[in-house]
């Protein structure tokens, strides 16, 4: 009885123990599977931001009185929708019930609205310009919305790398999957926090950041700067979207050797960036951007030949307790002045 009894213990553990082998095998090639498909990640949010970007851009474009433009812009940003619809279920995390529509319904029915409104050839402005701030919202709304799930996906894989350390160690591979997992989180990580095209951070880290610098008055006087390249759509449309990438690229990296250690740089989207410049007030603050706009002004891309890249900044100063958004308008406004007066320069807003 004791030889039998000793046997089929052995046997119990023998069975146990294939069974925390496939457990580990089966979480390793689903934590696997769910990066490959996180691949997708920063794309999805890439072009929910240009959708965003763009129909504000196809809103000014209106009341600018260059309705020629505006069919051109249309016609991007339905693509954009098309190219959106097609990768947003990837967001969904496999084997997890998930009922979250993911879907942009809400952004391309009041898109689709304006551009009837607009295309059709409605006189009246004031609905239009009320269409277009709720069209901004809706896209703004989504692509923030779109950071969280990825920011979410980020928490259940840790759950994940926890339980299969638990289990790893029962038969002595904590080590192994221990370097596996902590590498796959922060492969993760990078996306959710940085702009897979430029390296730099992204617009949710951008919010994350501001609420930590914000918040503290040793960072004040706190200057910001948001700058766009001149005549992108013009580059992109001449060179292709590859130059254009390169372009944005090359504007990322000039900027990053020119900045101070200290200094926040993001991508906000498309081609705009946005800068924050702790313990700096307004005049060094505009001496900053001065000295970006003189440093992109000077690049060689020679996927475009000796056509120059330039870019046109808006400058203010974050004030005590206000949000981000609020601070953005300001600078916003500055930039738009920059524009309008000829671009590539910097204008001030106090």
């Amino acid at each position: 009885m004791r030889l039998k009894y000793k046997i089929n213990l052995n046997r119990l553990l023998q069975n146990s123990l294939f069974f925390i082998l496939g457990v580990l095998i089966f979480g390793a090639i689903y934590v696997g599977y769910i990066l490959n498909k996180s691949s997708e990640y920063a794309e999805i949010v890439n072009l929910s931001g240009k959708i965003r970007g763009d129909i504000q851009r196809f809103s000014k474009l209106y009341f600018a009185g260059k309705k020629d433009y505006c069919y051109k812009v249309a016609r991007e940003i339905d693509d954009y929708f098309l190219l959106l619809s097609l990768k947003v279920e990837n967001l969904k995390f496999p084997l997890i019930r998930d009922d979250i529509d993911v879907y942009p319904t809400d952004v391309r029915k009041c898109w689709l609205k304006l551009k009837g409104l607009i295309l059709g050839g409605n006189p009246n402005k004031d609905l239009i310009l009320k269409v277009s701030e709720k069209c901004w919202i809706e896209s703004n709304k989504k692509t923030d919305f779109y950071q969280k799930i990825v920011q979410r996906d980020i928490k259940i894989l840790e759950i994940l790398y926890y339980l299969l350390i638990v289990i790893g160690s029962l038969v002595n591979l904590t080590l192994l999957y221990s370097v596996v997992i902590k590498k796959s989180i922060r492969k993760l990580e990078t996306k959710a926090n940085f702009d897979a095209l430029t390296g730099i951070f992204n617009r949710a880290a951008l919010y994350d950041i501001y609420d930590l610098l914000s918040k503290k008055s040793y960072f004040y006087p706190l200057g910001l700067i948001i700058f766009d390249i001149d005549n992108f759509k013009r580059i992109n449309d001449t060179y292709g979207h590859n130059v254009g990438d390169i372009v944005l690229k090359k504007v990322a990296d000039i900027v990053k050797k020119t900045l101070r250690r200290g200094d926040i740089f993001a991508r906000w989207g498309g081609e705009e960036f946005v800068v924050l410049l702790p313990h700096t007030d307004l005049e060094a603050a505009y001496k900053v951007a001065e000295k970006l706009r003189k440093a992109i002004e000077s690049l060689k891309i020679p996927e475009i030949g000796k056509e120059k890249v330039t870019a046109s900044f808006g400058v203010t100063l974050v004030k005590p307790g206000e949000r981000l958004e609020e601070a953005i308008f300001r600078a916003d406004m500055a930039l738009y002045w920059a524009k309008k007066k000829g671009k590539n320069r910097v204008e001030v807003h106090p």
